[in-house]
């Protein structure tokens, strides 16, 4: 079916919208959602959910994934067109394990004017679903103690979220927040949890044995417990004796799906099967045929379960559909027990054609939890997609349509996507694939993604190796600029420097470096590493004759294919050959040499014997380098912080504590009161003269008599293991003791 033309040009977009950044700029305020004295507000704008909202937050408990679902509704608004840098969807997670709200990161996604266009079905295609991403570091317990830990998710257009914004109420002005309790994998069985059960019993508590102090921690290698039986299930799930309606109880047609399934599902008749099984349940209590007609009449329940959105994470790649479960039973056992499965089916149709494609089918294991909240709890179940042929350029914006099927302890069709079975439903969702070069499955042209965490084209590949000037960011933390003080200037790299590109299954690839002011020393990039699965743990890279397999994309979370441990400060190129076979001859494709500048240097301190000017030095000025000094008075000196990609440096006292508090020194071309800095992203003046700081004994707390140091701590601008905020840096201390005034 031909699609519709596409609508109407965009609108005009309002000033509050085109001009935001400049507004706030300005006036921190302008849109009123800050508790400031100091600013006033202009016009007040706050959650505001025209361009952009928050649909979904979920977990997967294995992967420990934070998952933010966003709808983007209109084809303006959103900084240019996919051929320009768009702007971002900030999402800050918090979490509150009952203490209070914990920041635990901050995620992104990139967005575009996309002008809404109808797909072959005839439905206009916005919203478009987003999702970003934050790997988690859960706090975690025994399975007898559930760890259900509440989520507060904060869209924000173009502002990043502060770190804070969850204990002060803070709301962007454009975007949302959205809350929903998750469920935490419990850790493994240990002495600990063993003892902890018994204490539950018994008032006597017991202790670790001293002999155990070291191991109490080690898992306990138990057996998977089994499922519980028809008999177990029945006493668990019926209502309790006298009590009508009972919230706890489940209906013998959901706790016995296995039993009924088997007889009425897909497949012959089987009148023996019948005819036991109905004397089986007859034996516990429960009415086999009222089951089976309960069974017959029941189609897409939503009762326990429901998909609630879907999206796709394109920077990863992996489609995302987060479901709630909403009662505290009917799952087949709690946590220290097998519990039952979430199926997920997914399909797409990338190429907007009305015709359906499976593409797999995820399983999510839950469980009874008598502690659930009211609202119930957020899971999200992820499946890798392979768009390395579904991309186009970015002048033609790619649309797919995707769809995912949830079925409790049956698994979805994987022939009909029509299909609905007992409990579950099905989501539908218009997607956008990133533009990309097409590729020719039968000879693809080699390229490289990302180097060091960096897109390729925001390098200066043919030049100085260093990344573009302006707002580089991260390929998978799109919250992180490469300058990671914001200030968008040009970055080496350093450390493990990550390669990153397309998997192209059934091919081989091989990667080299050469220096660039040497081209006869040449290494292959063959040092083994992990690639991390899509189900559970890692795939083992090894290279053969320099040579790597490509794994297959669906079945890996990322898209890693060497890490190369630099050295030195030189600049190197790195090259992609694409091959049939492991060897030269097969070779098919080759790329440019991509250049990169290294920095592996962090500021240097002196050392004895003398080796050229210190790049970190500090030095104090009246009475010489740790020598005594009376209290209430200013100590003076000098110091030095500089290198070739210089970051940025800071100072401090210590030991600064709630027994022994001391002030900060100040960077400042006079004494306190001055009002000057504590760090800056400014080098200083080279050594031997560097800049001046000063230290107030007095002011603002009284520094007691003491033994002190002040501290400076510098780093390079590099950008190190292919991360953000990792950087080489170095310190240095000048020490002094504080006398009492005679």
């Amino acid at each position: 079916m031909a699609k519709k033309p596409a609508q109407a040009a965009a609108q005009p977009v309002e000033k509050e919208r085109a001009q935001f950044t400049r507004l706030i700029a300005q006036n921190p305020n302008y849109f009123g959602n800050l508790s400031d004295k100091i600013f006033k507000p202009v016009k007040k704008i706050v959650g505001n959910t025209t361009y952009e909202d928050l649909t979904c937050v979920g977990y997967d408990p294995i992967k420990n994934l934070l998952e933010a679902t966003i709808a983007i509704k209109l084809p303006f608004g959103y900084g240019g067109d996919l051929c320009s840098p768009g702007t971002t969807e900030y999402v800050r997670f918090f979490l509150d394990y009952g203490s209070g709200w914990e920041d635990v990161g901050l995620a992104a996604v990139n967005v575009h004017d996309i002008p809404t266009d109808k797909d072959c079905a005839g439905a206009l295609d916005k919203p478009l679903i987003y999702v970003a991403s934050l790997k988690l570091k859960p706090k975690t317990e025994c399975c007898n103690h559930p760890v259900l830990p509440k989520v507060h998710a904060i869209l924000s257009w173009q502002w990043m979220p502060p770190a804070g914004a969850a204990n002060v109420g803070w709301l962007p002005p454009w975007g949302t927040t959205l809350d929903c309790n998750i469920q935490i994998h419990p850790h493994r069985w240990n002495i600990l949890c063993l003892l902890d059960l018994i204490n539950e019993s018994v008032t006597q508590k017991i202790k670790v044995p001293p002999l155990f102090e070291e191991v109490k921690l080690e898992p306990i290698p138990l057996p998977d417990p089994p499922p519980y039986n028809l008999g177990e299930l029945a006493k668990m799930y019926g209502p309790a004796p006298g009590v009508k309606g009972d919230e706890l109880s489940v209906e013998p047609h959901r706790f016995g799906l296995a039993d009924l399934h088997a007889v009425i599902g897909p497949g012959g008749f089987n009148q023996e099967m019948v005819y036991a099984k109905a004397a089986e349940w007859k034996a516990v209590g429960l009415d086999w045929a009222s089951a089976v007609a309960a069974l017959s009449d029941l189609s897409a329940n939503v009762g326990y379960e429901e998909i609630e959105c879907l999206g796709l994470d394109d920077n990863l790649e992996r489609l995302v559909a987060t479901f709630r479960i909403k009662r505290p039973t009917g799952y087949s056992g709690d946590l220290c027990h097998k519990g039952s499965s979430e199926f997920v089916a997914f399909w797409a149709d990338w190429d907007d054609t009305c015709e359906w494609t499976y593409l797999g089918t995820v399983e999510v294991n839950v469980h009874d939890i008598s502690t659930i909240p009211r609202p119930g709890l957020c899971y999200s179940a992820i499946l890798p997609v392979d768009l390395t042929y579904h991309r186009r350029p970015c002048a033609k914006p790619k649309i797919g349509r995707v769809r995912a099927v949830l079925s409790w302890s049956v698994p979805p069709s994987t022939k009909d996507p029509e299909a609905l079975n007992y409990w579950g439903n099905r989501r539908d969702a218009h997607v956008q694939i990133n533009p990309g070069d097409k590729i020719n499955p039968e000879k693809p042209d080699a390229k490289i993604r990302n180097l060091g965490g960096i897109p390729i084209e925001d390098i200066d590949t043919a030049g100085t190796g260093l990344t573009n000037v302006g707002d580089v960011r991260f390929a998978h933390h799109h919250w992180a600029t490469a300058d990671g003080w914001g200030l968008g200037r040009a970055c080496p790299f350093g450390g493990n420097v990550e390669v990153e590109g397309l998997f192209l299954f059934g091919f081989y690839y091989r990667l080299r470096a050469r220096k660039a002011a040497d081209h006869s020393i040449v290494h292959t990039l063959d040092q083994d590493f992990y690639v991390e699965r899509s189900d559970i743990g890692f795939d083992h890279q090894i290279a053969v004759g320099g040579w790597f397999k490509y794994l297959h994309p669906e079945q890996e979370f990322d898209r890693t294919l060497a890490v190369w441990s630099t050295s030195g400060d030189d600049q190197w190129e790195v090259q992609l050959a694409i091959a049939t076979a492991p060897n030269d001859a097969s070779i098919v494709s080759t790329s440019p040499w991509y250049r990169i500048q290294l920095d592996n240097t962090a500021p240097t301190v002196p050392v004895d014997p003398p080796v050229g000017l210190p790049t970190l030095d500090i030095h104090i000025a009246a009475g010489g380098d740790c020598k005594d000094f009376n209290e209430n008075g200013v100590i003076s000196g000098s110091f030095v912080a500089r290198d070739l990609y210089f970051g940025g440096w800071s100072l401090s006292t210590e030991p600064n504590t709630v027994a022994t508090p001391s002030n900060s020194p100040i960077a400042a071309p006079a004494p306190p009161p001055v009002v000057a800095a504590l760090s800056n992203t400014s080098q200083t003046a080279p050594a031997p003269g560097g800049s001046p700081w000063y230290l107030d004994t007095g002011n603002p707390v009284h520094m007691k008599p003491c033994g002190y140091v002040v501290r400076l701590d510098a780093s390079d601008r590099s950008i190190v293991h292919s991360v953000p905020f990792a950087h080489n840096s170095n310190h240095i201390e000048v020490g002094f003791c504080l006398r009492a005034k005679p």
